[in-house]
Parts: structure tokens; sequence; C-alpha cells
């Protein structure tokens, strides 16, 4: 008999030990904050700053995100939190008191972001709303005489569902967000929009890779040059070249699906880059203060139709990140700003000082900005008063 089958959850014995973990998890860190230990945010991003109080329920979310990622021992809480679920429960970890994980394991050692499946579930908007107001958003830049290319980055979990569990709770009403969100966008005949779930579908079988990272929740490198190739394409036919793709072998990376289990892990994936060696960097300026410095402009030289010309805008998220170093060297003039840095004013002047945008967001966040933020109405109003359409 396996060592777990003598464990019995409802045991005395056995609920004492969970007791007495329970305990350790939830003091231990807190009582360290509390004599002036320091800790570090496990996930794959910057620590959540405190911008100070102001009305409303952001103060407490900062807040809270504040503290949560300053927790001494935070990271061997949930380690061990993670081996509780797993060696006691036999389950996928869920922390900070969820009693859903936010991993869900698939087969041949993918994992999943839990996040797309409850935001399929229980979406900010419809995808009926969402593609509107991704209409309406594209069609303003259009109407405007800029050059517009759209595009929303999908899940993992949306290119490759086999991988997904067979068993997924609420896949049901996954299943069905996404049928309907990708049916919708690819009937509304949107401004600029490029269907990159049908490109990466295709890519992924021809190729015979995943085009995303096993142990992440992000495309690899072969995946965001989808959605490059796709770019230049469309705002410069004939420019993209295959022969400036490299091929770099395996390079290792953390997945940050890993840390969210407890356990950070190190696996290997594909590396492409792209190498243009005729265009050389002039300028790279940090256009604002913002910790990290993400939001920048890069100015280009090159010989005659090498550089798509003019400025460039591209709002994009962390999948747009990935993929700076294979887009940059193609353009020009060109300024890349973060959709987690929402700021309508900037945002429309940045869009008036543009020849050409390029906005991309991932398939999980879709709903939320196309419904509060650049898709909201108030915003979609003011660019279009602004851009005189």
């Amino acid at each position: 008999m396996h060592s777990r089958d003598h464990v019995g959850v409802g045991s005395a014995s056995t609920r004492w030990v969970i007791a007495a973990v329970s305990i350790g998890l939830l003091f231990s860190p807190i009582l360290a904050f509390a004599f002036g230990v320091r800790g570090q945010p496990m996930e794959n991003r910057a620590a959540v700053e405190f911008q100070g109080a102001e009305p409303g329920w952001r103060t407490f979310t900062e807040l809270g995100g504040y503290l949560d990622d300053r927790l001494p021992l935070r990271s061997r809480a949930i380690s061990a939190d993670a081996w509780v679920d797993r060696q006691v429960f036999d389950e996928d970890p869920a922390f900070g008191g969820g009693s859903s994980p936010r991993v869900i394991t698939g087969s041949d050692g993918f994992l999943f972001l839990a996040d797309a499946v409850d935001n399929a579930c229980a979406p900010h908007a419809t995808p009926a709303q969402t593609v509107a107001s991704l209409d309406r958003l594209a069609s303003i830049i259009d109407a405007s005489g800029r050059d517009i290319v759209t595009m929303v980055a999908p899940d993992k979990s949306s290119v490759h569902p086999e991988l997904m569990p067979s068993d997924m709770e609420r896949g049901d009403c996954f299943d069905a967000y996404t049928t309907e969100l990708w049916g919708r966008l690819d009937a509304a005949d949107v401004p600029g929009f490029v269907d990159l779930r049908a490109a990466l579908q295709q890519r992924s079988q021809s190729s015979r890779e995943p085009l995303y990272l096993r142990k992440d929740s992000h495309w690899d490198s072969a995946g965001s040059l989808v959605a490059v190739e796709a770019a230049i394409e469309a705002f410069a036919p004939g420019l993209w070249d295959a022969d400036e793709v490299d091929y770099g072998g395996l390079a290792e990376y953390t997945g940050d699906l890993t840390g969210l289990r407890g356990n950070p892990e190190v696996d290997q994936a594909p590396l492409y880059a792209i190498s243009r060696p005729d265009v050389t960097q002039v300028s790279m300026d940090v256009i604002d203060d913002i910790e990290g410095g993400f939001n920048r402009r890069w100015v280009n030289s090159a010989p005659d139709d090498r550089l798509i010309p003019g400025r460039t805008l591209v709002f994009l998220d962390s999948y747009g990140l990935l993929a700076i170093p294979q887009f940059v060297p193609f353009f020009e003039d060109i300024v890349v700003m973060r959709l987690f840095d929402y700021d309508p004013d900037r945002y429309v002047d940045l869009i008036g000082d543009a020849d050409r945008v390029w906005f991309m967001t991932v398939e999980r966040s879709a709903s939320y900005r196309l419904e509060f933020e650049v898709g909201s109405t108030e915003f979609l109003d003011q660019l279009e008063i602004a851009l005189g359409v």
C-alpha cells in the first residue's frame, strides 16, 4: 500500500498536522514582516507599488498587493502550501485562500493559467461587446487616415485545447466563450484585424512546434514571430524575409506558472531572433518615468526601402513585450506603450502623433481593456474628437 493510503484526511492526527501547517503558513510571514523582514514577489512581474490613498476600492487592492508581495518567507510558504496540496490532497495548488488552483495541469507536461478559464467564464463584457469596442477603436484610427493593425493574442488554452484536461471544471463555459469570441472576431471585419489564433494553429501544425512555453503563460519566440511577421506584412507587404530569422538553439527560462505552483522550474524552449545587419539603431529613449522604463522610442536607419517609414505606435502587453527585439528592427521610428499604463490623455496624444498604430492585447485581458480602458465609450469619444473623425 502506498504511503498516501495511510494518511486519512479525516483522521485526528492528520487534522492536527494540517492545522499546524496551516497556522505556520498563515502567520510566519506576517510575524516576520512585523519584525522588519521583507520578501520579493514570486510571480513573473515587478512588486506592486502602493501609490497612496485615493477614493474607491483601488486603494485596498493596491495596499493588499503591496503587503502580499513584501511578506517575507513568502516563497517558502507558497512552496509548503503547494506541497500540502499535492502530497496530502493530491490536487493542484491553490493559493491566497482561494479554492481554485491558479494553474491547470495539462498533458505532455504543459501547464495552463487558470485565469484564462476564469475570465472566459466570467468576462467583463460579452464577446459581442468586446468585438464591437475593438471595431470602433480600429475604425476611428482607420478613418483618421492612419494605418491600423489589430490583434488579439490568443491564450495557450485557446490554441491548444487538446492539451487541456478533458474533465476540466468549467470547460463548457470556456469552450462556449472562446468559440463565440473568435467567431465574432472573424465575422466582424474589424479594420486591420489579423486572426492570430488561426495563424498560430496553422503554423503549429506545419512546424510541429507548440509555439507556447510549456511551463509559462506566454508564447515562445516562435509564437511571437507569427504575430511579428503578420504585422510587418500588413504594414509593408514584401518587407518580411524568412532568411532574416535566425534559430539560436534551445534557451532556458523559468516558467511563471511553476512559480505560481510554488516550485519555480527551469525549462527549455527554442530561440528565434531577427538578424538585419544593415539596420542601425540611431537612438533608444525611455519616454516616461514609470518603474522599469518599458515605454520607449526607437529610431533606426537603413538603406532605402528597408524600414517602415514614419512614426509607428505599438500598444501591447506582456505578450508583445517578448516580441520587441523581433519587430523593432523593421521600423524607422517606433514607440512602444504598455497597455498596463493606461492613460487616456496620453494615449490620444500618442495616436495623434503616429502614422500607423499596431494594437495587440492578450485574449484573457481583452474584455476588460475593451470595456473599461481603450475600448470604453469615454475613451473612444475622446479619441474621435481629437482625431477629427
